[in-house]
């Protein structure tokens, strides 16, 4: 059953990482911040941000850790109950 959990905890992963992804396009909407160069680079416009899809990228993303988390807990509910068994 180990499996499950790593897998759950590579979705956990991938879904954090997804969320921080999102976040930092909504974000960076209209920011200027300085390039490595010294020479200041605008940010993407409003209307180069699809913020439809980044805000259901982030909605998408919390569902899918939660529910990787929920598999974990189950999974590890599930091992426990089998030890108490054995022992």
């Amino acid at each position: 059953m180990s499996g499950a959990i790593s897998i759950s905890g590579g979705g956990m992963v991938a879904a954090s990482q997804r969320f921080s992804n999102a976040a930092e396009q909504i974000a960076s909407v209209g920011m200027t911040m300085p390039s490595p160069t010294q020479v200041d680079q605008v940010l993407p416009s409003p209307t180069q941000v699809d913020l439809s899809s980044s805000a259901m990228q982030l909605m998408e993303s919390k569902a899918s850790f939660e529910v990787n988390t929920a598999v974990m807990k189950s999974t590890l509910d599930t091992e426990k109950r089998v030890l108490d068994i054995l022992v």
